[in-house]
């Protein structure tokens, strides 16, 4: 598995491009739908089959989801500052293949969740004990954390896979929104009718299909290996935040001098080769602007760089 620094690559190779965008789209379509499939109808299975009260079920169920939107931003953040796209979306599909089967296994095996109850009033019912509350939730952490690393990679990896700095990669990468959302739109329609009809008729099943979804959208990642970009890692952008404000603090006993036609002069450093694009200045935060000023007095960099 290599890197690619340089795009010229992508034609030499073959790499990236729709071949390696199938893979992804794939891919991504079987992630949503075994995701989604578990979570469209769960807290009435927190109710039916773990016998909980309803505020319970819904702290259960809003506690879980919170935490899998939250934890898009760690994810986003490992991804940018260490290890790339490419082993996030890997690690985190594992993690979301272990959440899924695990919460399988609470409805398929019966240590796993309370005895059936034919009492109308759930309430009523046995409460689970602290081992199947602990599987449970363990499950539904591992789900977690693969939707935190999967979320805020997926789109990214897959526009990696475009040169736009061609008029054909841009055309590529808006191909490439296009088929994305109109695939989640197919899932979110199919999870909820299909899927949760079949959950109806029995948890195992409703929940046996998303698992086996998405094992099969595992092997469908990594059977596309050879045929991704992988770029590199170009640091957090909270790192760089927080070097643009102590630059600014250093240098702001400087003067911004101007050139013959009145406008400031500022240095422009050169822009590193890669997929991200120079952004142009403007007057919003014009304090920041110090840091263009060209100087060798101040160390700025968070790194001693």
């Amino acid at each position: 598995m290599g890197v690619v620094e340089n795009q010229k690559i992508l034609l030499e190779k073959k790499l990236g491009g729709w071949r390696a965008i199938t893979f992804i789209l794939g891919n991504e379509t079987l992630e949503k739908l075994g995701s989604i499939g578990v979570s469209a109808n769960f807290m009435l299975y927190l109710r039916n089959v773990f016998h909980m009260e309803p505020v319970e079920a819904s702290n259960v169920y809003y506690l879980w989801m919170g935490l899998t939107n939250f934890a898009p931003l760690l994810g986003a953040l490992i991804s940018d500052a260490y290890i790339g796209r490419f082993k996030t979306i890997a690690y985190a599909s594992l993690f979301s293949i272990l959440g899924l089967m695990t919460v399988t296994l609470t409805a398929c095996l019966p240590q796993l969740h309370p005895p059936p109850c034919n009492n109308p009033h759930p309430d009523e019912c046995d409460d689970p004990n602290k081992l199947q509350l602990g599987i449970l939730f363990l499950g539904l952490g591992f789900l977690s954390i693969g939707s935190g690393g999967i979320r805020p990679c997926s789109i990214p990896f897959g526009v990696d896979q475009f040169d736009q700095r061609t008029e054909q990669g841009l055309k590529g990468v808006a191909s490439f929104f296009n088929w994305y959302y109109l695939t989640l739109t197919m899932v979110l329609i199919f999870s909820h009718t299909v899927v949760v009809y079949l959950q109806t008729v029995s948890w195992v099943i409703g929940f046996s299909i998303p698992t086996s979804v998405m094992a099969c959208a595992v092997v469908l990642f990594f059977v596309g290996m050879r045929f991704y970009v992988y770029v590199k890692p170009e640091g957090s952008v909270f790192s760089g935040i927080a070097r643009v404000i102590v630059a600014a603090r250093k240098k702001r006993d400087l003067k911004i001098s101007l050139v013959d036609d009145g406008t400031e002069e500022y240095y422009e450093p050169p822009v590193k080769p890669g997929v991200l694009s120079k952004l142009p200045l403007t007057d919003q935060f014009k304090y920041l602007h110090r840091i263009l000023l060209e100087t060798f007095k101040f160390d700025w960099s968070l790194k001693g760089n």
